[in-house]
């Protein structure tokens, strides 16, 4: 395994390489084309603020103007993805690109103070509260890329067919001079069901089962003080350590900007599979396959659908996201009412599953 040192210099060195030889700022300014990553696989899953506008107008006009390409429905839905609830939902409500929804992560998750993600059943009843249905494309974006990525996931996984992660969010929308709206927006609630993706999911019982294993990589998409155990990463955690023989790719979360650019776009699919190959998952296969399957995790399930992202996007298929990460594998939470600290009124204990700390 690399050490983190080596990796960090080298991200680093990659980062100000890129944004000096690509010049962020003025890239900001300039239209992007409609598949921002179109050499790649799977480009159809990222689209460009063009694209979406394309969409719109697509509709408005009745089916007259040119139909967009790889759009090939007559029905979308555009999310706006955060934490937070519809009255709290400040970037929404200063302004969205219009007819968006506001979608709030929450949704997903079981809630204090596990946030796991809900069982299949219930998140199609959610899915379905947003208008969505099996003939609907889905275009995700959020101020937290983490966020957006989150929920591109989720849907995959769900079962919705045709879901697009906005490459620069709104963001890019608005620096092209689009129009916004700050009108809140109700989706038509519809009846929702589809098969699962099983294959995307990785429990805890899969990883445990996996563990060592010469079939599978654990891809730790953290900073390096969670992965050495310096923090737990999460207020509501105590528990600091990682999965015994995981392979640290790099800090997914929006504020390390490696997993991004400045301006809010992705970085291009090629530099990502680089910064992977540097810590050791390689692929010498042919048909989209890692050399071993590839399971990402992270904290809760966020950071690791941004890098399960950019694997799908390369087209690989043996792929997988530990959606309850480091909180799913090293803490259970026990009603107490006695309890104070991170979580009132639960009691933090350990799981029983291995953990590691230090840095190789």
């Amino acid at each position: 395994m690399i050490k983190w040192s080596r990796w960090l210099l080298g991200a680093a060195a990659l980062a100000l390489g890129f944004c000096f030889a690509t010049g962020f700022h003025q890239a900001r300014l300039t239209p992007p084309p409609y598949f921002p990553a179109r050499e790649t696989p799977n480009y159809e899953a990222l689209v460009s603020a063009v694209w979406v506008k394309a969409i719109q107008d697509f509709h408005q006009s009745s089916f007259q103007t040119p139909r967009p390409p790889t759009y090939r429905n007559n029905r979308y839905v555009i999310l706006e993805a955060s934490w937070a609830k519809i009255d709290e939902a400040k970037d929404y409500r200063r302004g969205h690109i219009p007819g968006a929804v506001h979608f709030n992560t929450d949704d997903l998750e079981n809630g204090n103070p596990t946030w796991k993600l809900r069982p299949a059943g219930e998140l199609h009843q959610v899915i379905g509260q947003y208008g969505i249905t099996p003939q609907t494309t889905v275009v995700v974006y959020g101020r937290q890329l983490t966020a957006a990525a989150r929920v591109w996931w989720v849907l995959r996984y769900a079962g919705v067919a045709d879901v697009r992660l906005l490459d620069g969010g709104f963001e890019m929308w608005d620096a092209l001079g689009y129009p916004r709206e700050t009108t809140i927006r109700s989706p038509q609630p519809v009846a929702f069901t589809a098969l699962v993706s099983s294959n995307m999911l990785a429990t805890t019982d899969y990883v445990r089962d996996h563990l060592g294993s010469r079939q599978a990589w654990l891809a730790d998409a953290r900073s390096e003080a969670e992965y050495a155990g310096r923090t737990s990463g999460y207020k509501y955690l105590d528990c600091k350590g990682r999965i015994p023989s995981s392979i640290p790719v790099g800090n997914a979360d929006d504020a390390s900007s490696l997993y991004k650019l400045r301006d809010g776009r992705l970085r291009h699919p090629d530099e990502i599979q680089a910064l992977w190959r540097q810590q050791g998952i390689v692929s010498t296969k042919t048909g989209g396959l890692f050399d071993r399957e590839v399971i990402f995790y992270c904290g809760s399930g966020w950071r690791s659908s941004l890098a399960f992202f950019y694997a799908w996007l390369l087209g690989y298929q043996n792929i997988r996201n530990y959606s309850d990460g480091w909180c799913g594998w090293s803490t259970d939470y026990v009603p107490d009412a006695t309890a104070k600290g991170n979580t009132p009124g639960w009691s933090q204990r350990r799981t029983g599953n291995p953990i590691v700390t230090g840095v190789e």
